[in-house]
């Protein structure tokens, strides 16, 4: 039997997410003011959406295996600790950018974000995959799926309805047709006539 994955859907849009912005950055051209602006509002989004992923993870789901692994905790925490940096890192990046005045200073700010946006990238790709395997198996152990959907719930009804669409947006991007269907036929169940 497979087991319900709670970060399946929502792992698939942040990694949607980070393609598009990756490719966004490495496309754009930092001296044209437009194409700059358009680039670093992408970046202060992925930051925001990364910032509440982990929030709600912190908040939510690692205190449901903390009773039963708090080291696995510590390493997540830790790592959560991490991803922070490396967004403040990005939030430099695109204020140096933003206060560049000549064109050189505007180049070589865009190539640093867009190094640093790598950075922040594939720290979290490898920190999902992670999530994926060793919260999952750690779930599974301890909770059946309904008290794992029960959570994911909470975690939904968590998100103010203006954030919630940056990630509905993203998660419809990043999954496939049949994983669409099955979210809206489960969501459309726990909504009332």
């Amino acid at each position: 039997m497979e087991r319900y994955n709670s970060f399946n859907i929502i792992h698939k849009g942040l990694r949607a997410a980070l393609y598009q912005t990756a490719l966004q950055l490495q496309q754009t051209d930092f001296t044209e003011a437009d194409q700059s602006e358009e680039a670093t509002n992408k970046v202060k989004e992925i930051v925001m959406l990364f910032e509440g992923h982990a929030h709600k993870e912190d908040h939510f789901v690692l205190p449901m295996i903390n009773e039963y692994e708090p080291s696995v905790v510590a390493s997540f925490n830790s790592e959560h600790e991490e991803d922070e940096k490396l967004g403040k890192e990005l939030n430099s990046a695109v204020e140096k950018l933003t206060n560049g005045s000549t064109t050189i200073e505007k180049v070589i700010a865009g190539r640093e974000l867009t190094e640093s946006f790598v950075r922040f990238m594939v720290f979290n790709l490898n920190h999902m995959a992670k999530e994926e395997d060793i919260i999952n198996k750690i779930l599974w152990r301890y909770y059946s799926d309904d008290e794992i959907k029960a959570v994911v719930g909470k975690i939904s009804k968590a998100d103010p309805p203006w954030i919630h669409e940056f990630y509905v947006t993203w998660m419809i991007r990043g999954i496939n047709n049949a994983e669409a269907i099955a979210w809206m036929k489960a969501i459309e169940k726990g909504v009332p006539p």
